[in-house]
């Protein structure tokens, strides 16, 4: 079989997808970063001209959508049960009311104009390029939430705790130890090439900051016992805690928490809250969106599509025509509405 270099294979994406393909390609072999604001779509200005789209729903995939469909020249109204839009996307501010099904209505009464709880989404990772790049054309800023800290506690069930930082540093230390030593004897010379035992046991030691014989005596990196002070006064490492103690927190494995894809170290967050992006929408929305419009039932006919909808103050009826519907609705909503889609 032909062996072919990451080099040759780039060529070879390049020539048949072009720049798009190669560049793809890099990413996913991690040669290149996809943490920037993906480019947004666009459709010639007079696509939808004297077409009319109701979209149900105004949440972000309701509001993306209006707002894509409005530049392209479609007609939009957008129907939202709800006084506020967001869907999901909720922050929670001195006065709002907070309503939930089988709860008792709860009013916030928290203390100054700036206080918030991003009751919903609270963080954007770096891979969420395509909000980011609505972010971006929507001029809503972002400032940078960290996610995880190294000098957090992992609760055991029996009320042991372990610093991060030493869990971490220590868990590494240990396991390096073990696994040099092993190397060290011989014992995974089958396993091995020369080469590759060569240059393992320094990373080993340099990894888990093992001493010249590869035993784990405690690192700087799990914290000091005592901070150094003047002249003779030095520091003191903390010593390490031993493997059988980590092993015992259940909670060990959470120490790889911002190793995980959607929850890495460093996010993002709209300055003031995550209903600053809905507030972009909003912004840039020029197309009528009716609040507190209650969708009682959904028809196709010959002509498009009506929409019967109700005023949830008045209970007062109405009655929206389309040429389409995009609809966004909880399913587990849309399925109590009374409509005659096709079955099939």
């Amino acid at each position: 079989m032909q062996r072919i270099s990451r080099r040759g294979l780039l060529h070879r994406v390049a020539a048949v997808g072009g720049v798009g393909a190669a560049y793809g390609a890099m990413v996913s072999m991690g040669l290149d970063s996809s943490a920037v604001a993906a480019p947004l779509p666009n459709m010639p200005a007079n696509a939808g001209a004297g077409v009319k789209v109701a979209v149900l729903g105004a949440g972000v995939a309701g509001l993306v959508a209006a707002y894509r469909l409005e530049r392209a020249g479609f007609e939009v109204v957008v129907l939202e049960a709800r006084k506020r839009l967001g869907g999901r996307n909720w922050t929670v501010r001195p006065g709002d009311r907070v309503e939930m099904i089988g709860e008792e209505t709860q009013t916030c009464a928290w203390e100054g104009p700036q206080a918030y709880l991003n009751a919903g989404p609270a963080r954007l990772p770096s891979r969420h390029t395509g909000i980011l790049g609505y972010c971006k054309e929507l001029g809503v800023p972002l400032e940078v939430e960290v996610n995880s800290s190294r000098s957090a506690y992992l609760m055991g069930r029996d009320g042991g705790r372990l610093r991060q930082r030493q869990a971490i540093n220590d868990t590494r230390g240990a396991l390096s130890e073990l696994l040099a030593k092993v190397v060290d004897r011989g014992a995974l010379d089958a396993d091995l090439t020369v080469e590759e035992k060569r240059r393992l046991l320094p990373f080993l030691k340099a990894y888990g900051d093992l001493k010249d014989d590869y035993d784990y005596a405690g690192s700087r990196r799990s914290g000091l016992m005592k901070r150094p002070g003047a002249a003779l006064d030095f520091e003191a490492v903390a010593p390490p805690t031993p493997l059988a103690e980590l092993l015992r927190n259940e909670q060990l494995s959470m120490s790889l928490f911002e190793d995980k894809f959607e929850m890495q170290a460093t996010m993002f967050e709209p300055v003031g809250g995550m209903d600053q992006i809905i507030a972009g929408f909003e912004r840039a929305l020029k197309s009528p969106v009716i609040r507190e419009a209650e969708v009682r039932d959904i028809r196709q006919n010959s002509a498009g599509v009506r929409i019967a909808y109700a005023d949830a103050k008045t209970g007062a009826m109405a009655a929206l025509d389309a040429d389409y519907v995009v609809l966004t609705i909880p399913l587990s909503v849309l399925a109590s509405i009374p409509n005659n889609f096709d079955r099939s």
